[in-house]
């Protein structure tokens, strides 16, 4: 899926969302925000912005419940997707669970999930229409 995003953050929306969140936010999603301030694909994979990202970590409680992983966007469906800041790896959860047991593998890394441009449940969707 082609991602349709946004302009870049600028650096003081970034320094300020770190103040918000009380340290810094991971190194690959500020790389990816000071090329693009979020963005969405015409499926169903969603990269939050700048301005939203702090305030959804906080809403669903990540830092209480995921400790270690930084939401980073959604997959228009309930589930997050999430940076884990120990193996740098992307995962999901279903955002009314937010517990580490049922944490799932989504991709190598920020990279892989971009150039995949799909979710978990779009990516099984897919394989499914090409059986």
């Amino acid at each position: 899926m082609k991602f349709e995003w946004n302009p870049p953050a600028s650096e003081a929306a970034i320094r300020q969302a770190e103040a918000d969140y009380g340290g810094p936010l991971p190194e690959e999603f500020v790389e990816l925000l000071r090329k693009a301030n979020g963005g969405s694909t015409d499926g169903n994979l969603s990269i939050l912005d700048v301005e939203d990202c702090v305030q959804r970590n906080f809403d669903y409680e990540v830092p209480e419940y995921l400790p270690g992983y930084f939401m980073i966007g959604d997959d228009g469906g309930g589930t997050a997707i999430l940076i884990n800041a120990r193996d740098r790896r992307i995962y999901e959860v279903d955002m009314g669970v937010m517990d580490e047991r049922f944490v799932v593998l989504s991709a190598n890394s920020l990279g892989e999930l971009l150039a995949l441009g799909t979710a978990l449940i779009e990516r099984d969707h897919l394989r499914r229409e090409d059986m």
